[in-house]
């Protein structure tokens, strides 16, 4: 199905302002040529202003940013609209798949909280959230966080911003807005791991705006909490699959007995075994850093050597600071999953001792969620209903951050129309890892067809030799600290 290509006017007249026949206005500053995968491509940059609060039209206006890749094509379908991960994330990127781009443009409009105008950054929130006295979980860092989390809320209560108005339902608002600015009748949706939910929603609220949606990664509602128990099922395969290349090596076995043979140190910095869990939950999203870990992990509990385990330590720490869009991060899942009457505390410690890694990020997250106090979307919109939406979903059998049975149980038999492709050994961020190329022309063929053709995918075994090592990276880190140290 061809649609307006309104696009045109922007680039042939260059005019700060386009006006739909909404009277919705996409303003355009600039447009430059971006290269992917060799070719170049026309990306045209600009904003959209909304209202804060919609029921106060009047009142406080976002900027948001707009970015729209451009197609070669003359045969153009429905654009693809991008909904990224996080929550916690810019939606705005610098390029796409050059695949999506064969019949397509590609459009990105920032998501308010984390791009434009309203970003919820806190530099204070970032490292009360690293702990104190290297004891992530302990009663001390979690209730020091907790109280950051307060001031912050109140800090940009002080600054005029409405906080119950930085949810879902709000960024689907802003694509719907946008849409209708540039006059489009029909969009597609790709959307991973939170951006899954926010495409899943949509489908709800706004059926009729949308074409075909490809989430990958889905997460279904009740699940921006992580379980515990499901990772342990994850590590399990793990397990198995390693036995294959390793017969007589155990990964479960090693990373239990490194914890429990946990020296308080590694040479003179104290370790943190919760940090170290949770830097392993997140690094196993890539099949290439699981080898890594894993690695490191035999080397603790064989050899005694914490290094590797000490360098995740520290990347935790890292991945923290870089990451400070807490008010996005924080009241996006909060205001969808909260449940009132938990007690996350205590629900999520009683995993700390049946499970390997624990509670880990759950934990970490939604022990502060009473002191965000969100203010929760429509009962509707946080249950799995039926959607009549043409859906692909993509799912990695090794995916411990949206586990692919959740997405099979519970949100597939909701699909009037819907498919669900299952990578095997495939963890959380698969479309980047093995066999790139034909998993994108799988899901660019059903953008264009709706049909869904895997003919192309072939099962490739893991490599767990680790590509670089842990360890190794640990001690050149360590030698040249101390060299400074020395020199200063």
């Amino acid at each position: 199905m061809l649609y307006k290509r309104n696009y045109l006017i922007l680039i042939l007249l260059f005019s700060s302002v386009y006006t739909s026949s909404f009277s919705q206005k996409i303003v355009e500053h600039t447009s430059k040529l971006v290269k992917i995968d060799n070719q170049k491509y026309t990306k045209l940059i600009g904003y959209i202003e909304v209202p804060e609060d919609r029921e106060k039209p009047s009142g406080k206006m976002l900027k948001l940013p707009v970015h729209i890749i451009k197609s070669n094509s003359t045969n153009l379908q429905e654009p693809i609209f991008w909904l990224d991960g996080g929550p916690g994330h810019s939606n705005i990127m610098e390029g796409t798949y050059s695949e999506f781009l064969e019949n397509h443009d590609f459009v990105m409009v920032g998501y308010r909280g984390a791009d434009g105008s309203a970003t919820f950054k806190s530099k204070k929130v970032s490292n009360a959230i690293k702990g104190k006295n290297h004891q992530l979980f302990s009663d001390e860092s979690l209730d020091n966080s907790k109280v950051k989390v307060k001031e912050f809320v109140n800090e940009l209560k002080q600054k005029g911003f409405n906080i119950s108005k930085y949810t879902m339902l709000d960024v689907i608002e802003d694509i719907e807005y946008a849409r209708k600015a540039l006059e489009i009748p029909k969009i597609n949706l790709y959307s991973v791991s939170y951006g899954t939910r926010v495409a899943l929603l949509y489908s709800y609220k706004y059926p009729n705006s949308l074409n075909r949606s490809v989430m990958v990664g889905a997460n279904p509602p009740g699940h921006f909490m992580l379980f515990a128990d499901k990772t342990d099922q994850i590590l399990n395969k793990y397990d198995s699959l390693y036995k294959v290349q390793y017969p007589k090596v155990s990964i479960k076995k090693a990373m239990k007995n490194a914890f429990v043979d946990m020296p308080k140190r590694w040479s003179f910095f104290r370790l943190d075994a919760d940090k170290i869990k949770v830097a392993t939950f997140l690094f196993i999203f890539e099949i290439d850093n699981s080898a890594m870990v894993f690695d490191a992990y035999l080397k603790a509990a064989n050899k005694g050597d914490y290094s590797g385990l000490y360098l995740l330590q520290i990347l935790f720490d890292v991945a923290m600071t870089k990451n400070n869009l807490w008010g996005d991060m924080l009241f996006k899942g909060f205001s969808a999953d909260f449940e009132p009457n938990n007690n996350y505390r205590t629900l999520l410690r009683a995993y700390d001792k049946t499970t390997i890694l624990g509670p880990n990020i759950s934990l970490l997250l939604w022990d502060l969620a009473d002191g965000w106090n969100p203010s929760l979307i429509h009962e509707e919109y946080r249950k799995v209903r039926k959607s009549d939406t043409q859906t692909l979903i993509v799912s990695g059998n090794l995916d411990n951050s949206t586990p692919t049975d959740f997405a099979t149980e519970k949100l597939l038999p909701t699909f009037t129309n819907g498919h669900q492709v299952i990578l095997k050994d495939y963890s959380h961020n698969m479309i980047d890892n093995y066999q790139q190329k034909q998993i994108k022309v799988m899901i660019a063929n059903y953008y264009k067809t709706g049909e869904v053709d895997t003919s192309q995918i072939k099962y490739q075994p893991i490599n767990f030799k680790p590509k670089k090592s842990l360890t190794k990276m640990a001690k050149i880190g360590y030698a040249i600290w101390a060299v400074l140290n020395w020199i200063y």
